[in-house]
């Protein structure tokens, strides 16, 4: 908590940290999507890190659900509940990161952050993180 991060307590064991789960579930849509033609990585990219990365920085994703509908989170089960099962069904079985998609999206980021300049960039990120971390801090408490 000294550094800006906030620990969760798994309430039993399973595969993976809770973080990395998510993180995995939002890299199979995104690689899914890639791979159907519906949209390139620049643009899953750009979706989280000029819309739902902003949000989820500072209120999450069942928050979100809970201020989105006008009586909070049973009024968006009942209004969403059956398009997001919908739509979840068409994910299907989780895709492996190779062949043309990977070609595809190793392209995009080695043309964004070369290889040889990863280490700039990992730094970049490190001192956002630490700038974020401290605005975080000073952010104005949520109303509750």
């Amino acid at each position: 908590q000294d550094i800006g991060m906030k620990p969760v307590v798994a309430k039993k064991e399973c595969d993976g940290f809770i973080l990395n789960r998510l993180q995995y579930a939002v890299l199979q849509e995104g690689w899914r999507l890639i791979q159907d033609g519906v949209c390139d990585a620049k643009d899953i990219d750009t979706v989280m890190t000029a819309g739902l990365g902003i949000r989820w920085s500072f209120i999450g994703p069942f928050e979100t659900a809970h201020l989105n509908a006008p009586d909070g989170m049973r009024d968006y089960a009942e209004r969403y509940s059956a398009g997001i099962v919908r739509v979840s069904e068409s994910f299907g079985h989780p895709r492996p990161f190779e062949g043309p998609t990977l070609d595809q999206v190793a392209g995009y980021l080695e043309g964004e952050m070369p290889v040889e300049k990863l280490g700039e960039v990992r730094e970049w990120r490190d001192k956002v993180l630490k700038d974020m971390a401290i605005f975080r801090q000073n952010m104005p408490e949520r109303p509750s």
